[in-house]
């Protein structure tokens, strides 16, 4: 009796380590029963009957990642290039990836080859260096018709990596290299030109600036000759005053020369006048 009931306790644990199923998150279980489809587990909590029910498969529903092998392929005009390429994609139907289609990650890599070959091979190597967006786009919606049966969300496609053959991404690179040196040149040319441009204005600028200066201390003297004239109502007394204020001036400005040693002056305005006016008759 009671090797009965230990049997039938290890049954009894047996049937509910075996029959509580804990399905992580972001996961599917696809439960059969007696060979047949019976349900989908979700994340959490779950119960089968042993013996009965059986797990299927347990699917992924993260985005997921395929590293498609290098494909060799050969453009429009006959260039043999090495493209790779990477595709990401997500499970949204547990039951359909499981039942309608054999090999789901190999069906993926050969439908992304053959429709690369496709797509590349009516394109040129120039069309192809510069359009990647374009072929990871063509690529994704000749996935989306085949994938929809297999309950496959194509997220995205992308080309990593064109490679050309090595004599035509030398002479890629030395093209390259040449417009570079070709923009530098036109660059250095064009701020010379610019520094020269500037040169000129500044130049031109200086003497306007100059001519305008000129013209105004010329305007000042004639309007301190005329002030000068009506203020004594005398002319030539008027242009004497001017020319003795000036000349005070210069021998104030001697004075201050480290080269001066005596400097004579007339002992007053009169024999002074008279000596700018002498100077002047001269």
């Amino acid at each position: 009796m009671e090797v009965i009931l230990i049997f039938l306790i290890i049954f009894i644990v047996f049937l509910i380590i075996n029959g509580v199923k804990v399905v992580p998150q972001k996961e599917a279980w696809v439960v059969e029963r007696f060979g047949k489809y019976n349900r989908t587990l979700e994340a959490g909590l779950n119960f089968i009957i042993p013996f009965i029910d059986y797990v299927r498969a347990k699917v992924s529903l993260k985005e997921q990642v395929i590293e498609i092998p290098p494909q060799e392929v050969i453009t429009k005009d006959n260039v043999l290039v090495s493209i790779d390429t990477v595709c990401y994609f997500t499970i949204i139907d547990p039951v359909a990836a499981t039942y309608n289609i054999e090999r789901l990650v190999y069906a993926i890599i050969q439908t992304v080859q053959t429709n690369l070959r496709d797509i590349v091979g009516s394109m040129e190597l120039d069309e192809i260096l510069s359009s990647r967006e374009k072929i990871n786009a063509k690529i994704k919606e000749s996935l989306q018709g085949a994938s929809k049966s297999w309950g496959v969300l194509i997220n995205r496609v992308e080309v990593k990596e064109i490679k050309p053959p090595k004599n035509i991404a030398d002479a890629m690179s030395m093209l390259i290299e040449a417009d570079r040196k070709k923009r530098a040149m036109i660059l250095e040319a064009e701020g010379k030109r610019r520094s020269q441009e500037l040169e000129a204005e500044g130049f031109k600028l200086a003497k306007m600036q100059e001519a305008e200066a000129i013209e105004r201390i010329g305007q000042a003297q004639a309007n301190a000759v005329r002030s000068v004239r009506e203020a004594v109502n005398d002319p030539q007394l008027a242009g004497l005053l001017l020319l003795g204020d000036n000349y005070i001036k210069a021998l104030e400005e001697l004075s201050k020369s480290n080269n001066s040693k005596i400097i004579v002056l007339p002992a007053s305005v009169e024999g002074l006048l008279n000596l700018i006016g002498k100077d002047k008759r001269e």
